[in-house]
């Protein structure tokens, strides 16, 4: 009866657990999703300027009044310095001015959005440029005593000379073969899902062998990021950066994910599958910045995203798509910390399946020789009780 309620109570707690939990799961999810699907946009985006001093105030003044908050401005010494920075991955463009014009560098491989937002601003300048070329035309004109029509006619040659003052570079484009950038946009998912698959799988073929399911994670991380990798380059052509750069990228992102499962389920059993689920799907891919680029979500949102896998693994492998394996940053070391952490997890797990299975031997020892114990003692007590019989009779006579 006590075994029967105790099992009571357990479902009970189970399910006010569950109950409570499950909204808490979808609370987060939605926020997860949410939150920067709404505040994401322009702001503080890190943008390199050169230009003269004069220059460069006139080009910070414009920037504030035509997009508010939109660029954090770091002015460099030169154009191939902002050059440098839009490829390190320390800027998402730049703008570099001198007497012959203006050159506006973009990098269309760090996020769509963001190349689209700079070639806007290339449009603005270049107007500024031309009304700008115009008005002191049509001031030189005026004062050589020039007609309504050579006054014309001299603002529209400043006008079209001026256009060309302003070009747009990018140092980063997209592969030829995936001119919107969705290759890497769509890896997120199967990233994920390799990861996540790979564990369930392991978990419930190798249910006691902890390192075999290690090597085994490693090794489908590998194929996996293979497979992956030729499908991406060779055969779409959707990357053209280094094919083995990009393969490592992609074998430390599905290891990162399916150890770390893997980890958890040897410490927490299937709540531990769930928990990481949780996190990986809908936690770390959203706030990955796989399709814009971490700069473009909402200020600690994409930070954030860059400290889980998926977030990581998208960063290392836009560096070895578009920029030759420049501005990964922290990423690797993000993957590799995940990867350690899900190792020492499956440790735990089976230093701690070790402990039980040592205590069970213990117990069933103690009770094997308990129970092999109790016939001697038996034996030896009947034997008393026969002598004291025997000497009965005896003293009797």
């Amino acid at each position: 009866m006590s075994s029967a309620s105790s099992g009571r109570r357990g479902s009970t707690r189970m399910l006010l657990a569950v109950t409570a939990g499950v909204p808490v799961v979808i609370l987060l999810m939605l926020l997860a999703f949410l939150a920067p699907a709404i505040n994401s946009g322009a702001e503080d985006l890190p943008l390199a300027v050169a230009a003269p001093a004069e220059q460069r105030e006139q080009l910070t003044a414009g920037l504030e009044a035509a997009a508010p908050g939109s660029f954090d401005v770091t002015v460099v010494d030169d154009a191939d310095a902002v050059t440098r920075a839009v490829q390190d991955r320390d800027a998402i463009g730049g703008i570099a001015a001198s007497a012959d014009g203006i050159e506006v560098v973009t990098a269309s491989g760090a996020g769509s959005p963001y190349a689209a937002l700079l070639k806007n601003l290339a449009t603005g300048l270049q107007a500024q440029a031309q009304q700008q070329a115009g008005a002191a035309a049509a001031t030189a004109a005026q004062a050589q005593g020039a007609d309504e029509t050579q006054m014309q006619v001299a603002q529209a040659q400043a006008r079209a000379a001026a256009a060309d003052s302003v070009e747009v570079v990018d140092v980063a484009p997209l592969a030829s073969g995936d001119p919107t950038g969705a290759g890497l946009t769509s890896i997120g998912l199967p990233l994920v899902f390799g990861g996540m698959a790979s564990a369930v799988l392991l978990a419930i073929v190798l249910t006691a062998a902890p390192w075999k399911r290690v090597i085994a994670a490693v090794s489908i991380a590998a194929a996996g990021a293979l497979i992956a990798t030729v499908v991406l380059q060779p055969w779409f052509g959707a990357v053209d950066g280094g094919f083995w750069l990009t393969w490592a990228g992609l074998t430390a992102g599905i290891a990162a994910i399916c150890l770390t499962l893997i980890g958890l389920h040897a410490v927490a059993g299937y709540a531990g599958f769930a928990l990481g689920a949780v996190v990986m799907m809908f936690v770390s891919n959203p706030l990955s910045g796989l399709a814009t680029g971490p700069q473009w979500l909402p200020r600690g949102w994409g930070a954030l995203g860059q400290m889980l896998p998926v977030g990581a693994a998208g960063t290392w492998l836009r560096s070895a798509a578009y920029f030759d394996g420049r501005g990964m940053g922290l990423a690797p070391w993000v993957l590799l910390g995940w990867i350690l952490a899900g190792l020492l997890l499956v440790a735990v797990g089976a230093w701690r399946g070790r402990s039980r299975a040592e205590n069970r031997r213990d117990g069933g020892r103690v009770e094997e020789a308990t129970t092999a114990g109790e016939p001697s003692t038996a034996r030896e007590g009947a034997g008393e009780a026969e002598g004291a019989e025997t000497v009965a009779p005896s003293a009797g006579v």
